[in-house]
């Protein structure tokens, strides 16, 4: 019997079993905080590639396949450093012409990276007028968590949209009306 009283009243050794059970947690929540700002850095970086590339297609009026990959370039550019390991980055740019009547249509679009998603003309509607058109284009990146044994990869999907400045309509290899 004095032999438990004089273990439970000992302390020694009190502070080293409260740090294992809190230094987990404590690693766990620094790890989740962690992966939370990469999260807010990827999906903030993939707003401002997509805005950008809007923006950079609607300054010319015409493109090529080259101007394309070179505004790909400068979308990858932005996404650094979360391009780098197994993140992948598709890119879709697509010309929306508003026709008579206010017919929607794509005119053009460019995918880059994979299987780039089809741009649905109707994400434009009421945007421009007759004989006008829109910029649309999506990002999709896949983001993969440098911490995959807890979390998933997620992907990403911006859309960003810009008016022609120079331009009613904007060309692609020398026609404003054609899919590529």
């Amino acid at each position: 019997m004095g032999l438990i009283r004089c273990i439970l009243r000992c302390r020694r050794g009190a502070s080293t079993v409260e740090a294992a059970l809190i230094i987990p947690a404590l690693v766990a929540l620094l790890l989740g905080m962690v992966e939370i700002t990469n999260y807010l850095e990827a999906t903030r970086k993939a707003t401002s590639a997509a805005q950008t590339v809007a923006d950079l297609v609607a300054q010319e009026a015409t493109h090529d396949d080259e101007s394309i990959l070179d505004i790909r370039a400068a979308a990858t550019l932005i996404m650094q450093p979360m391009t780098a390991g197994n993140n992948s980055m598709t890119l879709a740019i697509a010309s929306v012409g508003f026709d008579p009547g206010e017919n929607l249509r794509v005119l053009w679009q460019h995918n880059t990276g994979g299987t780039a998603p089809t741009i649905d003309p109707s994400i434009a509607e009421g945007l421009s007028d007759a004989h006008e058109s829109v910029i649309v284009v999506i990002l999709q990146f896949d983001y993969d968590s440098s911490i995959d044994f807890l979390f998933s990869t997620n992907l990403l999907n911006e859309t960003a949209m810009a008016r022609p400045r120079i331009a009613r309509r904007i060309a692609l290899n020398g026609s404003t009306d054609h899919q590529s």
